[in-house]
């Protein structure tokens, strides 16, 4: 899969860092903090898609939110290695079927994981299979709806002595069903369109 010459792939590339970590950003910052990765998964349909996950209302944590694929890493997994696997596991789409083309800057999640995001392209031929155990479903969204400004929502909270602005992004699916995607999700493609759309690279993460 070779997306080089494509306007958007371009565009996305210049806000993302290298896939290899050579300067330690994702070692964990904080005492009885986990190392975890997410996939951020493109796929090209009539324009790009990211595909995003919602998790069953069943699971004993972050029940029924809208999730990238991902989780902790395994002993002696790379973050990439923990990020393909949970992919595969998830929703699978195996490494093969997957071009993973950067990275978005590790941060230090509220739930104390460390989260390494990467950029991944996703052979369009590939096909799907969610874990029902893990995911209720998998549905795909249109990047430009996700890197539009005018779909992103502000919202205000205070955290650890400090007020902190995020932004959800609201979706009406063409079937009609509504999705608020928010929380760590929404601020991973927020974070995408701060640094590949604005030029925005923050320091602190």
């Amino acid at each position: 899969m070779s997306f080089d010459s494509d306007p958007i792939i371009t565009k996305l590339r210049s806000g993302l860092l290298p896939v290899d970590i050579s300067d330690g950003a994702d070692e964990l910052k904080r005492k009885g903090q986990r190392g975890a990765s997410v996939l951020m998964p493109l796929v090209m349909r009539d324009e790009w898609h990211v595909i995003l996950t919602q998790r069953p209302q069943t699971m004993p944590s972050h029940a029924g939110q809208i999730a990238f694929p991902g989780g902790k890493r395994e002993a002696g997994e790379t973050a990439l290695d923990a990020a393909l696997r949970e992919t595969e596991e998830e929703v699978g789409l195996r490494a093969v079927d997957i071009s993973v083309i950067g990275r978005l800057p590790s941060f230090n999640a509220v739930s104390d994981y460390r989260v390494t995001p990467f950029v991944g392209i996703v052979n369009s031929a590939a096909t799907i299979i969610p874990d029902d155990h893990e995911v209720d479903d998998v549905f795909e969204t249109p990047l430009s709806f996700v890197m539009n400004a005018q779909n992103h929502k502000a919202r205000d909270i205070f955290f650890e002595g400090k007020n902190h602005r995020l932004y959800d992004m609201p979706y009406n699916s063409p079937d009609g069903t509504y999705r608020n995607i928010w929380g760590m999700t929404a601020m991973m493609m927020y974070r995408l369109y701060q640094r590949s759309y604005l030029g925005v690279f923050e320091t602190e993460y």
